[in-house]
């Protein structure tokens, strides 16, 4: 019987002027890792969102978003008995000076345009998630 492991990847983002950028992370230890959006483990008793805000909170030390979508993007990995399944959202932050407060596991963070942040995420699945999160907003106006 297989393990089911929830995740969710958060795009975090904010509007700087008459664009959008996109918040990526980079996790201890450095020369392992890669440009990623936040992402971290739900919890048996959180749904999508919760979880998204709770790993935000604790990996950069954002507040509550201003708001919040579900990017309908759900990638299942299956590893021997493991089934990791991990939900996309966008995260829009509050304002746009905010302080961020990265956690001891991350080595580095950016604010990027959707250009290099496209360009800069490592994984399929992730690029298109920000393509995604990126034309609706662009189209919402």
């Amino acid at each position: 019987m297989a393990e089911q492991l929830h995740r969710v990847r958060v795009f975090a983002y904010r509007r700087h002027d008459d664009r959008f950028e996109y918040l990526v992370v980079r996790n201890q230890p450095v020369w392992e890792s890669f440009w990623t959006p936040v992402t971290g483990v739900m919890r048996p008793d959180e749904n999508i969102f919760q979880a998204a805000v709770r790993n935000v909170g604790e990996l950069v030390g954002l507040d509550a978003p201003r708001q919040i979508v579900d990017l309908q993007l759900a990638t299942h990995l299956q590893v021997g008995d493991l089934d990791e399944v991990d939900w996309s959202v966008g995260y829009q932050v509050r304002g746009e000076g905010v302080d961020l407060h990265p956690g001891e596991d991350l080595a580095d963070l950016a604010w990027l345009d959707f250009d290099s942040g496209y360009r800069n995420l490592e994984l399929e699945d992730d690029r298109r998630s920000i393509m995604r999160l990126h034309f609706t907003l662009r189209s919402a106006g």
